[in-house]
């Protein structure tokens, strides 16, 4: 049979069964997930930016004014469309599971004209019990896209190969491939060696053919043409914007640094100055660029700019460089999903989800997908095989060129389980056949790649930091006491004990909850030790639920470790006044540098305040004196110094402040009382009555001026 043929004669009714089954199977997951909380959109979380970016995109049109994109612009134009036709998130995660169930079916015909088959039932069945396909497709992230594009671009390449597609098939291959690079970037090195790849192999044909040289060398032009077509669009749209030639996005040369700088470790590193958020980078690096360089940049500059500082480093350190990528080529063929905003290890670990069901992942692809992609014996075709292969190793190069996380990954997982399916096929037929002296090199791949792929890289999965949003999230619907319950259920197996406790605790206190606080931050100070932020965030706790004076040494060993003085500073003299040492309170207040106390005067407004509330009133009067030097046009400050000064036996003197309180505010309730009972003790009794009556009328629930007031009438 040829090869036209074998294409032509895909069991495309078995195909759609798989479609069907994968459907079903994404369905469940898109219904237990779709409005799971912690993968809302909110925040600086890339989802986030994605939808603002594509409302404004559905609703100004392609040309809005947002300047060259910084992310991978097809899922904008995909959410945009979609939300310009009315539709919701959710009617975006239907389209996208749909999607990924084609991918199935598209994989399933690739599979079967590569490998035959029952390898492309095995194929189809690897893909849908990988969970983190499903996973990604049920995100507001580009990567939902990415396994249908993959799928797409190698099918519409398989038939270039086949040679029965005709001429339509070049031009499908070359712009599914540039819908592919406008999703994922890195797949730009792919689609241009594949369409040098198709160019020569049709040449070389060509040379063979004579009668078919034209057609031949017009087919691999229409791929170029038409991926060059898909680029220019965004590239015009790009310039249209910005007026900056920017072919896909302008965020490269920074993800090339990520990746490649003196503290790299091959996953998403972050820059010093640079939010770890794609608003962050996009607000951020042009920042720290045009600091750097001294004027205004262009998005090309800040992407040439972070290109590079990475081409200085890796030219300047071969050696750690060489290192870092042999790292990064561990990491992608490590079993570990290192995650990058979601971890896949806790929603695939949550009780009830059906994650849990979809068990295949790198584990089992990587070392048989590897196997398959280098097994001779398994093709059912060959010619052309090699322009579809070589996809694995280009594009795998590409991540390991910037940096490592499981969505950048994903893209290698499709093709691999094609091969991947092929091997386990040969495996259970040669072991159905006794036949095992031909396992033996296969099988010791397989055992090759395995220790590579279970190696412990000390690499993180995410569940631990999930589990922290998670006991935030708890904290901010005010489920306090199932906050706290499930810090505790999840204790034992938390990558970072101590930062559960600290997050969660900051989060209670954010919350109001102080004791609470207090408990789970002190905790966090046994399991991580007295670091200054811990420290500073348990004295908030403790100043908060009264117990200041403990509050003390942690606030003097955050202060003076240097940690966020500007609240440690403050929050210390307030703790020293509250314990009953207004002295070293004073003190340490005059020591402070201006910096530290900028907002001094609401220092020494609060301290007064707490003094007058104790009766202290000479260690009053010296703080809101201080507070009204500093302040003078602060009615509070005015009227609480003519309090301390009038309980002090000077009703004359304090007559003065409160008057001048209440012509810098006079709709405070509280000077209008305050000077009422001054003027009563003066002995004008009309100015008293008037001011106890405005006090009222300010504020007709203070019962001291509806007192105050039938006094005076009397």
């Amino acid at each position: 049979m040829s090869d036209a043929a074998r294409v032509t004669a895909v069991p495309w009714r078995r195909a759609g069964l798989m479609v069907t089954v994968a459907l079903a199977v994404k369905l469940v997951v898109l219904f237990q997930l779709w409005d799971h909380p912690l993968l809302a959109p909110h925040g600086e979380l890339d989802t986030a930016y994605y939808v603002a970016l594509s409302q404004r995109v559905a609703t100004e049109g392609v040309l809005a004014p947002t300047g060259a994109f910084v992310v991978s612009p097809l899922y904008v134009y995909f959410l945009a469309a979609v939300l310009a036709a009315g539709g919701t998130l959710l009617a975006a995660q239907l389209v996208q599971v749909g999607l990924g169930a084609l991918a199935v079916g598209w994989l399933f015909a690739t599979a079967c004209h590569w490998f035959g088959g029952r390898a492309a039932l095995a194929a189809a069945g690897l893909a849908i019990l990988t969970g983190f396909f499903t996973f990604s497709e049920v995100l507001i992230l580009q990567s939902a896209l990415d396994p249908f594009l993959v799928s797409c671009a190698l099918y519409a390449l398989t038939r270039t190969m086949a040679g029965g597609g005709g001429t339509w098939a070049f031009g499908a291959a070359g712009a599914s491939l540039g819908l592919l690079a406008l999703n994922r970037p890195n797949a730009l090195v792919f689609a241009g060696a594949a369409a040098a790849a198709v160019f020569a192999v049709q040449w070389r044909q060509a040379a063979a053919d004579r009668e078919s040289r034209g057609t031949r060398v017009a087919r691999a032009a229409i791929l170029l043409a038409s991926l060059l077509a898909v680029l220019a669009v965004n590239a015009a749209r790009n310039y249209a914007v910005s007026g900056q030639a920017v072919v896909i996005a302008s965020h490269g040369g920074l993800n090339l640094y990520i990746g490649n700088h003196d503290r790299a470790d091959g996953t998403y590193t972050p820059v010093p100055g640079i939010t770890p958020s794609i608003a962050g980078q996009a607000r951020d690096a042009t920042r720290v660029a045009e600091s750097a360089a001294g004027r205004a940049l262009t998005p090309a500059e800040v992407s040439n700019h972070f290109a590079g500082r990475a081409v200085d480093w890796v030219m300047g350190h071969p050696g750690d460089a060489l290192r870092l990528w042999i790292r990064k080529t561990g990491i992608l063929l490590n079993r570990v999903d290192v995650p990058l905003n979601y971890s896949y290890a806790f929603y695939a670990r949550e009780p009830g989800s059906f994650l849990r069901v979809l068990k295949v992942g790198p584990w089992l692809v990587l070392p048989f997908g590897l196997l398959g992609l280098c097994w001779p014996a398994l093709r059912a075709n060959r010619r052309g095989y090699w322009v579809w292969a070589m996809f694995v190793p280009v594009y795998g190069a590409a991540v390991v060129l910037f940096f490592v996380s499981d969505r950048y990954r994903m893209p290698l997982l499709v093709p691999l389980c094609a091969t991947a399916g092929a091997a386990l096929v040969r495996f259970f037929d040669l072991a159905r056949a006794r036949q095992f002296v031909p396992l033996r090199i296969p099988a010791a791949a397989v055992a090759v790649v395995a220790v590579v792929t279970f190696a412990d890289l000390g690499l993180d999965p995410g569940l631990g930091g999930e589990q922290t949003r998670k006991a935030v999230w708890l904290v901010e619907q005010g489920s306090f006491d199932e906050a706290r319950r499930y810090v505790e259920q999840v204790s034992t197996q938390h990558s970072h004990p101590g930062v559960l406790r600290f997050r969660t605790g900051q989060a209670l206190l954010d919350a109001g909850r102080p004791e609470d606080a207090a408990d789970l931050l002190a905790q966090a100070i046994l399991i991580d030790g007295p670091r200054p932020a811990i420290r500073l965030a348990l004295a908030e706790a403790l100043v908060g639920s009264g117990r200041a004076a403990a509050a003390i040494a942690h606030l003097e060993a955050a202060y003076d470790s240097g940690y966020d003085i500007g609240v440690a500073g403050p929050l210390l003299v307030r703790a020293l006044v509250l314990a009953g040492r207004p002295e070293d309170a004073v003190r340490r207040f005059s020591e402070m540098p201006v910096s530290v106390v900028a907002d001094s005067a609401a220092v020494a407004l609060d301290s007064g305040t707490l003094a007058l509330e104790r009766g202290a009133l000479a260690e009053a009067m010296a703080w809101l004196r201080l507070a009204v030097e500093r302040a003078p046009d602060q009615a509070e400050a005015h009227e609480k110094l003519g309090v301390a000064i009038f309980l002090q036996g000077d009703p004359r003197t304090a007559l003065a402040h409160l008057e001048r309180a209440l012509g810098l505010d006079p709709a405070r309730a509280s000077a209008h009382l305050n000077l009422a009972v001054l003027y009563a003790e003066l002995g004008r009794l009309a100015d008293a009555r008037r001011q106890a009556a405005e006090a009222l009328r300010l504020d007709p629930a203070e019962p001291r001026a509806a007192d105050l007031l039938k006094a005076l009438s009397k």
